[in-house]
């Protein structure tokens, strides 16, 4: 009876944090959250296979329901209808150069994004919003660089990551920081246990500063493990076969669109950025020793949804958008490994 109180006590723990914080990641490097330098990692394939974002290179499918929207500009209302979106997205995690405590790596994302507004209905007369279908593509390197150290003979791990993101058409239409700082708490056979705070310099975060809690168990009797990773998931996996696993969980992701539009409410360069929540289950099935194939679905939560003109961040932005829950279904195939 304990042992059941104290599992609930932490899973209620956990989905209270990620709560909180949720709303404050955007554009998060995984090497921001796991460094390459990190000193309290199990073996990588392990970690691979636990964090998604590790893997060196993925590819992956996602098609969503068409989305409910109510739009605002400048604090009115402007106009609503039905969005969807399709996206191909893959990404590739370099090797990383280790030397004396330092880890140099980079990281390459690219975004394949299909969308389509229809069943419009315009608010103000003087602006008018139309059906469309865009097309668009987003490329986005980081420059990861960790280095392990000593605070009174106890460890911790600093990382900086660069990042540059573009259409492929322009220079790079946005620059971004992370910084971080973690202290490993815990190793043991089955726990770990950090903390830490991630700097975000970045007009599309919420806010600038934001806590990481980065905790493992492995339930013993059950084989059920428990992956929190604030702030981007919260999540319960178990192994059902030989190189099968099943979970299910929370995981925040963020995406950009750049566009270059000249209406009466539009002039210029515009970025459409999304912060969304996937509530869902997922089936993991590994072959050939390092490819993983990833089937999930859920439900998709939109937490933000903001339009930046130029000079504009996420707290000043004109056109905010209000998008319902839809449902989701993706395929992936990730390499683990080389």
């Amino acid at each position: 009876m304990i042992i059941n109180s104290m599992k609930k006590q932490v899973l209620l723990l956990c989905f209270l944090l990620l709560s909180c914080s949720i709303q404050a990641q955007n554009m998060i490097s995984m090497s921001s959250l796991h460094p390459g330098a990190d000193t309290i990692s199990a073996g990588m394939k392990e970690l691979t296979i636990r964090y998604p974002g590790l893997r060196k290179f993925t590819i992956s499918l996602s098609s969503f329901g068409y989305s409910d929207f109510d739009v605002k500009l400048d604090d009115r209302d402007f106009a609503s209808g039905k969005i969807k979106t399709e996206r191909i997205s893959t990404f590739f995690n370099s090797p990383a150069i280790k030397w004396k405590g330092n880890s140099l790596s980079a990281s390459i994302y690219y975004t394949y994004t299909s969308t389509m507004l229809k069943n419009i209905s315009n608010k103000l007369p003087e602006v008018q919003l139309t059906p469309l279908t865009s097309d668009k593509s987003t490329f986005d390197l980081a420059l990861n660089y960790s280095r392990s150290d000593k605070i009174f003979d106890h460890p911790i791990v600093y990382s900086l990551v660069a990042r540059g993101i573009t259409d492929g058409v322009n220079s790079f239409r946005r620059l971004n920081l992370n910084g971080s700082i973690n202290l490993p708490l815990k190793k043991t056979e089955n726990t770990t246990f950090s903390v830490g705070l991630l700097v975000l310099i970045d007009q599309s975060s919420p806010i600038p500063v934001e806590p990481i809690v980065n905790y493992y168990h492995k339930f013993v009797s059950s084989g059920l493990e428990l992956i929190v990773d604030l702030p981007t998931g919260v999540n319960l996996k178990k192994q059902v076969a030989k190189n099968a696993w099943v979970s299910a969980g929370s995981n925040q992701h963020s995406y950009t669109i750049f566009y270059d539009r000249h209406n009466a409410f539009l002039d210029g360069k515009v970025s459409y950025n999304t912060i969304e929540l996937k509530n869902g289950a997922a089936f993991e099935y590994l072959f050939a020793k390092n490819i993983m194939l990833t089937l999930d679905g859920g439900l998709n939560s939109f937490l933000s949804a903001r339009l930046f003109k130029d000079g504009e961040n996420y707290n000043n932005a004109s056109i905010a958008s209000g998008n319902k829950s839809v449902p989701y279904v993706n395929v992936g195939l990730s390499l683990l490994s080389f």
